[in-house]
């Protein structure tokens, strides 16, 4: 009951990681810290019961303002079970930013090291451990394909820049340049061949597929894994506003959009399609982005992050060949960050898993805004050389 109020109704998450927490639950009833009926679940990391956990997913994302019902945001205070949307939904967002304010204990050593961890980049060491001997070899190993993606990724966005971003890329006097619409579609091209190559490293099932078949396993997926990883490079180089990052060298912020789409090739109905593209990213980027700043997933939560949009069931719909590899594969990613949580010393992981599946779930949610965004943008005749890539 407690996976599919997770939002993961996949046999691969094994009960064991469940079952404790449960229990305990179950033998001391709690009450949901929303709208304060019992409860014996946890979502988001805390009590909370299932409709809230279900109100507040579908409500997150919404782009029209909520307005309270009483008129002075008080509804949820004088009665817990309130009808008012906006009360509710106000009351979910303190219970979570108290509990982002909860962190697990660190040692010295990792509170030294906490810069130097928290991150994947081209940067990063490539120096580590055995992974034969690595208790963790699946997240390790994609781990070092990441960074191998982003040293292709940087070199190859770099390549394509114009004669003067690329001499100031490389003496290192700017960090990233403005995105704009013809520089991303050569950046779609290099995070795809990369993406296919990243998964090829890191799982040898995934290499033995025919090439065709490892293409349209990344490309069914594009969009939410380019999406995951914008958005946690976005978080770490920008946590401070809403500076996303469409690909690894290039930024966008929603108050230069004219400034992206200056280079539109002519026919298109450039000036709508801007306004549509702010409202979209408003609606959809901005609130993931503040999920992705909540949560903070380190190395090794994001990869697996990466990993878990690959392996969805979703994928095998039409190849029932890969059923099986993507169970495997699936079972190895979670199996793997249950031990990861252990060494870490985390008593919260069942809450923890909970936090990431729901990410993903969110991040499919807006997979699915954006196709319908694609379809809007088509009939202005704007993005159409990017309809391989979502």
């Amino acid at each position: 009951k407690r996976l599919l109020s997770l939002g993961c109704n996949s046999p691969s998450v094994s009960p064991l990681l469940f079952t404790a927490s449960h229990m305990a639950a179950t033998k001391h009833p709690a009450r949901c810290r929303v709208c304060d009926v019992p409860t014996s679940e946890i979502h988001m990391g805390f009590n909370c019961c299932r409709a809230c956990s279900v109100f507040y997913k579908r409500t997150v994302s919404r782009d029209p303002p909520l307005r309270c019902k009483g008129g002075k945001s008080d509804c949820i205070s004088k009665d817990p079970e309130t009808k008012c949307r906006k009360c509710r939904f106000e009351r979910f967002c303190s219970v979570i930013d108290e509990c982002s304010d909860v962190k697990p204990k660190e040692s010295n050593e990792d509170a030294e090291n906490i810069n130097k961890t928290t991150f994947l980049d081209h940067e990063t060491s490539f120096a580590q451990s055995d992974v034969s001997t690595s208790e963790t070899p699946t997240l390790e190993k994609m781990k070092m394909a990441y960074r191998l993606l982003c040293l292709i990724r940087k070199n190859g966005e770099t390549a394509s820049c114009s004669t003067d971003e690329f001499d100031e890329l490389q003496r290192g006097t700017i960090k990233f340049v403005n995105a704009t619409y013809n520089k991303l579609l050569p950046h779609c091209r290099i995070m795809s061949a990369g993406l296919v190559d990243f998964f090829a490293f890191a799982f040898e099932d995934f290499r033995n597929l025919p090439r065709i078949r490892q293409h349209s396993l990344v490309s069914s997926s594009f969009d939410i894994l380019a999406r995951t990883d914008s958005l946690y490079r976005s978080v770490h180089h920008f946590p401070e506003d809403d500076t996303l990052m469409p690909s690894y060298t290039t930024i966008f912020s929603l108050d230069r959009v004219e400034e992206f789409m200056i280079d539109c090739p002519p026919g298109g109905n450039k000036e709508e399609a801007g306004k549509e593209l702010a409202k979209n990213n408003r609606r959809t980027m901005i609130p993931a982005k503040g999920n992705f700043k909540r949560l903070q997933p380190s190395p090794e939560e994001f990869v697996a992050l990466l990993g878990l949009t690959l392996w969805r069931e979703h994928a095998s719909n039409s190849d029932y060949d890969i059923t099986e590899i993507i169970k495997t594969n699936r079972d190895a990613i979670l199996g793997e960050l249950h031990i990861y949580y252990a060494i870490k010393g985390r008593t919260d992981y069942a809450s923890r898993l909970g936090d990431m599946l729901c990410l993903l779930m969110n991040m499919e949610e807006s997979e699915a805004l954006h196709r319908e965004d694609m379809q809007v943008y088509q009939l202005m005749d704007m993005f159409n050389e990017f309809s391989p890539y979502v």
